[in-house]
């Protein structure tokens, strides 16, 4: 059986699709079976236009003022909305 050839989908006929799938109730696989799209473009594509709220938060850095950045020294602290915070020194 010879296998069928998929249509290419612009970014705007993607941003329908997901659209279509936010509503719909299903799974990415039943979804896609029911659209005919094969599950891998889908993640593709979900993941290359991800909405606004699945990609995070802005996060702000802000300059420290703490003694290590007066005396010639640097820190950089990254605080994560889930709690976990980075340091860095230099």
């Amino acid at each position: 059986m010879p296998r069928r050839r998929s249509r290419r989908r612009t970014k705007t006929e993607w941003t329908e699709v997901f659209g279509r799938f936010q509503s719909s109730g299903l799974s990415r696989r039943d979804f896609c079976r029911r659209e005919g799209l094969a599950l891998s473009s889908f993640q593709r594509w979900r993941t290359l236009i991800a909405a606004p709220e699945e990609q995070g938060e802005f996060v702000e850095l802000i300059p420290s003022s703490n003694a290590d950045a007066t005396a010639g020294g640097w820190t950089l602290e990254l605080s994560l909305p889930n709690g976990a915070s980075i340091r860095l020194r230099g």
